[in-house]
């Protein structure tokens, strides 16, 4: 609000200046139009210099911002995932384990059965062949 205050102030004042310059001064409304024009062309400079500054500014304030909000989403995502990766080697190990404890001997003593039963089947298929 202050600022406010202050940049109506500075208007009346320039306002005030130049009808003094006008009244009291011999200068013509085409000298103080020429006047006023120079002063609003520096006045319009120094406004873009403040502007450019002030948006970069804040490119540099969003760009920080969003870096720490990718950390602040990174940190609790990172132990997560670890776990995550955890779990999934104790499966992977508990898997392994079950397949060799269980699975895999199963599966040979399965192959032992059909290949002794196989081998009876053709012995047994000889001799009916050679009774014949």
């Amino acid at each position: 609000m202050r600022y406010v205050i202050l940049g109506i102030l500075a208007f009346v004042a320039l306002v005030a200046g130049a009808i003094a310059i006008l009244v009291v001064a011999d200068v013509t409304l085409a000298e103080l139009r020429d006047v006023v024009i120079v002063v609003y062309g520096v006045f319009s400079i120094l406004l873009l210099i403040v502007v450019i500054v002030a948006l970069t500014a804040l490119y540099f304030a969003v760009r920080m911002l969003s870096n720490a909000l990718t950390d602040l989403l990174r940190d609790p995502v990172k132990p997560a995932l670890e776990d995550l990766r955890a779990s999934a080697r104790n499966v992977r190990g508990a898997t392994e384990f079950a397949a060799d404890s269980a699975v895999h001997p199963m599966i040979r003593m399965l192959s032992f059965g059909r290949g002794i039963r196989r081998g009876i089947g053709l012995v047994a298929g000889l001799r009916r062949r050679g009774d014949k």
